[in-house]
């Protein structure tokens, strides 16, 4: 009795087997499509300008743009007149208003005291470059360390 070859029985592929050559595959395809993307890219330049002076020259579709310039220009006087307007009138609304109000300053022994630390360590600690706090799944500071990276 005679062994198949193994392409005769892709069942007898194991999985990877299977996906590696699957991967290889589709590889050289894309491959392959890629280096026709020039050749399709030209064919379809020459198409759409074909169909562009056919559209536009000879079946004289600039008429309808043309036609409409007017519309299109006029909407878009009205609709910049009334963005303009909006914003002149929410300027003239909110000219005076305070809207940026400076956030109180919490004083060092409230968050120290909140984080159960000694005023004199946090001092230090807003006085270094960088460090690296963690807190606790209760949200309790559980360890602070100097961050040594640069």
């Amino acid at each position: 009795m005679s062994r198949s070859l193994i392409i005769e029985n892709p069942e007898l592929q194991s999985n990877a087997h299977r996906f590696g050559w699957s991967s290889v595959t589709f590889f050289f395809w894309m491959l392959y499509i890629y280096l026709w993307l020039p050749l399709i890219t030209l064919v379809a330049w020459w198409v759409g300008a074909k169909l562009f002076h056919i559209q536009i020259v000879a079946l004289q579709g600039y008429a309808g743009v043309i036609d409409k310039l007017g519309l299109y220009s006029a909407i878009i006087v009205i609709i910049s007149a009334i963005l303009i307007g909006w914003a002149k009138i929410e300027r003239f609304r909110f000219k005076d208003a305070v809207r940026r109000v400076d956030n109180t300053t919490v004083p060092v022994g409230d968050i120290a005291e909140r984080f159960k630390l000694q005023e004199i360590d946090l001092t230090q600690l807003r006085g270094k470059k960088s460090v690296i706090v963690h807190f606790s799944a209760r949200g309790e500071l559980s360890s602070i360390a100097e961050n040594m990276r640069k």
